[in-house]
Parts: C-alpha cells; sequence; structure tokens
C-alpha cells in the first residue's frame, strides 16, 4: 500500500481528562473527611443556591444572614471533627490545595485514587461521569524503580517542573481517539512528520486467568485493552525545530471493559492504575463539562500547523492585536478544532452540554514584552493557560462557589471585573436628553445621587438602588420635581446594566442582569445565541505575585430556530462563539487586577509614588475598556453577519439547487461585513495604540 498524504485527514477526537502536576496532595483520609464534612453541612442547612434562599435578590438582605448561619455551623463542625477553620478574610488565591479547592468550590469529589513507587495521584470529578476530569499527580518519595504505569512515572513530573523552570502547572491535554485504527494512524502521522514530538505509544490490557475445560491448563483472556499515545505539544519556536519538551498531549483509545463506562465509574477507563474509592455527593455539586483549553506559546502558528497535520485540526477564529490589547500589552490569539462532533443535529440542549466530542484549542502568543501573556511565557515558559468548562446555569455555579467560599474560607474567588462593564450612569447621554439638553439639571441629579451614596462620581449605580431610594433621594431637586420623574428613575435603574442592555435588549428581564451584574458574568452575543464566562483566581500558585493557569467556566445560551419546514433547527456546537467582546475584557481585568495588586501593596508599603503610579494604571485601563466596549459590538456583529452568510454560502453550495442570485448576495454580504470587521479592528487598534502610548509614558 502507497503512502497516503497525511494532510487535511481527520477522525473523532474527543477530550477526556486533564492531569496537573503539583507539589504535594493530601492524604485520603483528609480529603474524605472534607468531603464528610461538607455534607453533614448540607444536612443541616443547605446553604448552597439550591435551597432557593441563597440569591442576592430575593428576599433582601437574607444571604448574608444564611451565610452566617452557615459558617457558624461550619465552625462548630471544624471542632467537632478536628479540620482546621480558614477564615473567609484571610482568603488567598496562592498556596491553596487544588484538591481541596475542587472539592469545596464546585462540590466535587476524588472518585479514583493511585499510589506508586515514586508518586501518587488522584482523579477529581463532578457527579456525572461524562463531565470534566482532573488528575492531580505529585511525587512522593525517591525510590528510583519505574512506576507500573509509564503516565504516572516521576520521570515526567520531574521533566515537566524542569521545563517549567520548577512551576506547578497543567502538563498534560488528555484526549479521546474513540475510531478503530485512529491511535495508528496518529502514530503514523507523527512519524512522518513530527518524529521529533513524539513520546512513544503504551499498551495497556486488563486481563483474566481462566482454566481451559479441554487441557485443564491456565490461559489467559484479555477483556479490554487501553492504547496511550503521549507526544508533546509545542516546539520551542518553529516547526520542525527544537521541541519544548513540557506539556504534553495524550491520545488514548479504549476497547472492552476500559470503554465499558465513561468517566470514574470506570477509573481504569480514565487512566490505567487508577482504583476507585467511595464518594459521596452531597446534591450542591454541577456538573462542568470541557469545552476549550487554552494555551500560551511563542509561536502559535507552529501549534496550529503540528494540530492540522497530526489531527486534522483547523483555525475557527482569529483575534487579531487590535482585539486584544491591553495598555502596552498585545497578544494574538487563534481558536483551533475538529470538524467532527459527534452531536450535529440535536435539538437537545442537554446533550450539546454534555457533548465531549466538540473540541476546540485557543492558542494565544505575545506580541510585546508586557502584559499577561508575555509574563506567563517568560517565567513558567509555554503551557496550559486556562481550562474552560461548559455548566447549565453559570449564576447557579457562582453563587454556589462564592457561598462555599464565605462559608468554609475555602475554594475559589473570581475575576474582578470593573463595574463599568456592564455600565455607568452617563450625565450627557443618559440624564441631559431628559432636560433638553440641560447639562446643570442633568448634573443635580447626578450629585445628589452621590451625595446619598446611591452612585459614585464615576457614575456607577450602586447594585441594591430601588426607585424608592431614588425617589426620596432626590426629593428635593428641582429638577427631578419638574421632570419626568418615572423615567428618570428607569433610566438610573438601568444605569447599573446599561451596557449589557445595549448588547441584549430584552433578551432577559431585569432580576436576570442584576444576576449577571452581581456575580461579575461576562457576556457575549452571536446573532441570539449568548455566551456567558467567568474566570476563577489563579490556581496551582506558591505565590500571589507567580503566574499560573486559572479555570474558567462558561454557559452557552442557544437560540432556538426553525428550518423552513418549521422542524426545529440543530443547534450549533460552540453556540455564542468565544467571546471577542470579552477577549480584550479578560485581559483587560488581568492587568487591572495587577495594578489593584500593586496598589494595595504599595499603600501597605508607604510608598505614595508607586500608590499614584498603580493608581493611574488601574484608571487607564479602566478607560480603555469602556471605550472598547462600542468597538467591540460593531466587530461582534459584523463577524456574526459575515459567518452566517458564508454558513449559507457553504449550504447552497451542497445543496441541489442552484440559486445565482442569492450567491451573489450572500457575497456581497460577507465581504461587506468582514470590511466592517476590518475597520473595527483598525479602530480598536488606534484607541489601544493611544493607551499603549499614555502607559508608555507612566513607565
Amino acid at each position: 500500500m502507497g503512502e497516503v498524504d497525511v494532510s487535511g485527514q481527520e477522525y473523532g477526537v474527543e477530550f477526556h481528562h486533564v492531569q496537573m502536576y503539583a507539589d504535594a496532595i493530601k492524604s485520603m483520609e483528609e480529603y474524605k473527611k472534607l468531603e464528610s464534612q461538607l455534607n453533614a453541612l448540607a444536612e443541616k442547612g443547605s446553604y448552597d443556591p439550591f435551597s432557593g434562599g441563597m440569591r442576592f435578590l430575593e428576599p433582601v438582605n437574607e444571604l448574608p444572614a444564611r451565610v452566617q448561619a452557615g459558617a457558624k455551623e461550619w465552625d462548630k463542625l471544624c471542632k467537632e471533627t478536628g479540620l482546621p477553620v480558614s477564615p473567609e478574610k484571610n482568603f488567598t488565591p496562592a498556596g491553596q490545595d487544588l484538591v481541596e479547592q475542587l472539592i469545596v468550590g464546585l462540590g466535587w469529589r476524588v472518585t479514583a485514587e493511585y499510589t506508586g513507587t515514586q508518586t501518587r495521584s488522584v482523579l477529581v470529578t463532578s457527579q456525572d461521569p461524562c463531565g470534566a476530569k482532573i488528575v492531580v499527580t505529585c511525587v512522593t518519595g525517591e525510590n528510583k524503580d519505574a512506576e507500573e504505569y509509564d503516565h504516572f512515572d516521576r520521570v515526567h513530573v520531574d521533566r515537566f517542573f524542569e521545563e517549567h523552570h520548577g512551576y506547578q502547572g497543567i502538563a498534560v491535554l488528555g484526549f479521546e481517539l474513540p475510531q478503530a485504527g485512529a491511535i495508528e494512524e496518529t502514530l503514523r502521522r507523527y512519524k512522518k512528520l513530527h518524529p521529533k514530538m513524539l513520546l512513544g505509544v503504551k499498551r495497556y490490557e486488563d486481563t483474566r486467568s481462566v482454566r481451559d475445560e479441554c487441557t485443564q491448563k491456565s490461559k489467559k483472556i484479555v477483556l479490554g485493552t487501553m492504547t496511550i499515545l503521549e507526544a508533546f505539544a509545542y516546539y520551542k519556536t518553529d516547526k520542525g525545530g527544537e521541541v519544548d519538551r513540557g506539556t504534553v498531549i495524550r491520545l488514548v483509545h479504549r476497547d472492552g471493559t476500559f470503554g465499558s463506562q465513561a468517566g470514574f465509574s470506570n477509573p481504569q477507563g480514565v487512566l490505567p492504575g487508577f482504583i476507585d474509592v467511595d464518594a459521596s455527593f452531597d446534591g450542591t455539586s454541577i456538573p462542568a463539562y470541557s469545552d476549550h483549553w487554552v494555551s500560551n506559546v511563542t509561536d502559535r502558528h507552529s501549534f496550529l500547523s503540528t494540530l492540522e497535520d497530526v489531527l486534522g485540526f483547523t483555525p475557527k477564529v482569529d483575534f487579531n492585536a487590535g482585539v486584544v490589547a491591553a495598555g502596552r500589552a498585545k497578544i494574538e490569539s487563534t481558536v483551533s478544532g475538529n470538524n467532527t462532533a459527534k452531536v450535529k443535529n440535536t435539538c437537545d440542549s442537554n446533550e450539546i452540554l454534555r457533548d465531549q466530542s466538540q473540541v476546540y484549542l485557543p492558542i494565544n502568543n505575545a506580541l510585546t514584552d508586557v502584559g499577561h501573556v508575555h509574563f506567563f511565557l517568560k517565567q513558567l515558559g509555554q503551557g496550559v493557560q486556562h481550562l474552560a468548562a461548559r455548566v447549565k446555569d453559570l449564576v447557579s455555579f457562582i453563587e454556589r462557589v462564592n457561598n462555599y467560599r464565605l462559608v468554609t474560607g475555602r475554594g475559589f474567588t473570581f475575576l474582578n471585573i470593573p463595574p463599568s462593564y456592564y455600565g455607568r450612569l452617563d450625565v450627557a447621554r443618559d440624564l441631559a436628553p431628559h432636560f433638553g439638553g440641560d447639562m446643570s439639571k442633568a448634573d443635580s441629579i447626578l450629585g445628589k445621587l452621590v451625595s446619598a451614596s446611591l452612585a459614585t462620581k464615576a457614575g456607577i449605580v450602586a447594585i441594591d438602588v430601588s426607585a424608592e431610594k431614588i425617589k426620596d433621594a432626590l426629593k428635593d431637586v428641582p429638577a427631578f420635581q419638574s421632570g419626568p420623574q418615572d423615567k428618570l428613575v428607569e433610566t438610573i435603574k438601568c444605569a447599573r446594566y446599561s451596557n449589557m442592555y445595549a448588547l441584549l435588549k430584552d433578551h432577559f428581564s431585569e432580576d436576570t442582569y442584576l444576576q449577571i451584574v452581581r456575580n461579575k458574568i461576562l457576556v457575549d452575543i452571536q446573532a441570539n445565541d449568548v455566551l456567558f464566562q467567568i474566570f476563577t483566581c489563579n490556581i496551582l500558585q506558591r505565590d500571589t505575585k507567580d503566574e499560573s493557569p486559572f479555570l474558567e467556566f462558561i454557559q452557552r445560551v442557544c437560540s432556538e430556530k426553525c428550518l423552513p419546514d418549521g422542524t426545529c433547527a440543530p443547534i450549533k456546537p460552540g453556540c455564542g462563539g468565544f467571546g471577542i467582546r470579552n477577549f480584550l475584557t479578560l485581559f483587560l481585568s488581568i492587568e487591572v487586577s495587577k495594578a489593584m495588586q500593586d496598589l494595595e501593596n504599595a499603600t501597605a508599603a508607604g510608598d505614595k509614588e508607586k500608590e499614584k503610579n498603580a493608581f493611574k494604571r488601574v484608571e487607564l485601563f479602566t478607560k480603555q475598556m469602556d471605550e472598547s466596549n462600542p468597538i467591540l459590538t460593531e466587530i461582534s456583529d459584523a463577524m456574526t453577519a459575515e459567518g452566517n452568510a458564508l454558513e449559507e454560502l457553504e449550504a447552497l453550495k451542497e445543496s441541489e439547487a442552484k440559486d445565482d442570485g442569492r450567491k451573489k448576495k450572500l457575497e456581497a454580504i460577507a465581504k461587506e461585513q468582514c470590511a466592517l470587521k476590518m475597520k473595527g479592528q483598525t479602530d480598536l487598534q488606534a484607541l489601544s495604540d493611544r493607551y499603549a502610548k499614555q502607559m508608555q509614558d507612566l513607565m
């Protein structure tokens, strides 16, 4: 059989698991003691969003009392069991045990364990076996004997730490190749195109000894097999050059008993060597399903090319430097992915939620010597920046995480999103039109709201403001008394989420908008599909000054569409996109958080000069975010319209019916929207350059 061109060929690839390397893992006894205490807490009061009393909105002011009651119950349980008390006010992301964070913050459980001669590993999952699976591994001793299972061998941990400059991190991205022969074909591709990246292939068998009835001799039968191919993920620079010996891509194929069940119900099917442990979920755990895994690299084109060569992945979305520039920091990013998702023709949102066959891998590289991605690469080297997982209800998920941290002092915090992202009361834009453009009257309204602590000078309206509070504060203001009072009240209330409303209109109720603001959720929309996003604090971080990975959780709210015949149109995997509006917001928010940390450190040290500089940086990043929002909306709208036109063109090509008129119209729409998209990116680049100059002047 002759050589086959391997480029462009693709087969099924699914998310399977990730493996992280940590400094240490606590004993199973400690983890199970913690899980048991959390189960006991849930039985005593249900201090979670599912009890119906943990929402911020109803009843007013009940949340603090409930959390306080929960904290007292938790302290009481800690005294009974001897578990250390961790006051929430002392919480810091640095120095946390990741397994504990997942247990407390997400309600997940340790569901399997491996203890070897050199290393120890635990598997942490939600109660859904099909959900995200996180393996955490640490070195336990100096024993030089090789592990029975190569994927748990210390040599890989040591190599990763050496390549990663001694830092903990996400070391292995595990994918399943369910198609027979896929591992062999992938191996052939690596040998042909990327031989230096290949680590090797291992085959594990589940065997039993049985007695042959004819010969009465013992014989071995194979009940299942698992084949594991491992290869390094990145080149250090150009494709074909020196290999980065840090992050690994692991591809698995399961047969028989290894593939009979999903997830922790079959721990050997996650990784051979795992033994299941008893796991009792308390009912508050929210399942999460892998959506995309993000890498920071020095040369994203070489990684994109490698993924295409061996897995057939192709670029899906490009974010250029204009879209992701924060002050002087600039990056570029491309989302790569497969085209073979199994779930393609369903209207069932739950099926789409749980599907793991649509794989997306966003890839970032830095263009400047400042900013998060640059410092990540400088400090840690190339690696996985964050893992993103889908949940069904992001509001409930966030409330659960926040409430359990408030109660136990453990878990996660989330990236702080500036209030101006959601909306603010602009005197000229929002208030003056009610008075025929009279700025003095408009200023008097905002001034009184500020003095009543219902708004800030920047126009950020208090989230708990009500019509009654507004009317009471403005009762002595002549402009309010003679003006359109009801309309003014609605304008002021809406200012809390005015940016969101401009984007989403009547997609959501006021209560939902306020939940978005309170929970600091990032929002984007493509056509009628909505994307909710939130990012956790850093994980696997020893010191707050260190760069480290983090987690992202999203909710895709896919719109319901009908086909011409009236039947339900299939839901498109990845609906809602990847948050082009939020991509810049994420990086700006990271920079704002760093500047706020510098501000806090400078204030504590009494360094007035550094304090002034950090304050100015916070101010500049926040202003850039405010000015970028409308341009990002224009880019997002143009990308959506262009994508819809191209998608319809593709469908037209596959159709037997020829419609040249429609084809020309769609081509014109795609061209026009592409031009609008490029104009928006140019405008955004100019804005970013302006703020980069201002940031440079601070240095």
